[in-house]
């Protein structure tokens, strides 16, 4: 069964940053093997898309089965710039537990400038279960990421947003301005976040 996640009705170029934040995180995360919900932009009327994922349910005091998985991707948390991780923000499906809602990464939350006062701090408020091993296997898998092609990976996520229509004030120029903050962040990143964990 699948969650329907509508955009936001405002008129605020936020609204699209945060849509294409979740597409990018969620193709990254799983190209990489990280448990992160899978999201699809989807069309269910003519005009009119929304953000469909599986449905998960609260993990509450139950037992997830890949705990190591989930302390490997804290590093990829801190690598998006997500400031909204949180222990809710981990569900779960058949044992298993994903990492959901990146709307709040990159440079999809404001004001921007806070950017610039956290980029080189740790963000995430939740150390979703890691250890010291799985906190090397995860900065492993963040030096491993070509930058290049998680790049590729953003525009796509930022245009598919853009020609959906989702918000008319994400033009193509805005996008490319968007996508060149965003990038610099996942370039400045990529750098910073092993330093946490050494």
């Amino acid at each position: 069964m699948k969650f329907i996640k509508f955009p936001k009705r405002e008129k605020d170029v936020h609204v699209a940053l945060e849509i294409a934040s979740e597409l990018f995180s969620s193709r990254l995360g799983i190209a990489l093997g990280l448990p992160i919900n899978e999201t699809e932009l989807m069309e269910f009327e003519p005009g009119k898309y929304a953000l469909s994922m599986d449905r998960l349910e609260e993990v509450g005091g139950n037992v997830v089965t890949n705990i190591r998985e989930l302390g490997m991707s804290l590093p990829f948390e801190e690598f998006l710039l997500n400031i909204d991780l949180k222990k809710e923000h981990v569900m779960m499906k058949h044992g298993k537990g994903y990492i959901i809602d990146h709307g709040h990464a990159l440079d999809a939350w404001k004001p921007l400038y806070y950017v610039e006062q956290i980029l080189y701090s740790p963000v995430t408020r939740f150390n979703l279960w890691a250890t010291e091993d799985t906190l090397k296997e995860g900065v492993e898998i963040v030096k491993g990421i070509n930058i290049d092609e998680a790049i590729k990976e953003l525009r796509a996520s930022m245009k598919s947003v853009m020609e959906a229509k989702i918000c008319d004030l994400f033009t193509k120029e805005v996008m490319e301005e968007h996508l060149n903050i965003s990038s610099k962040i996942l370039r400045s990143r990529k750098n910073i976040v092993p330093r946490f964990y050494g």
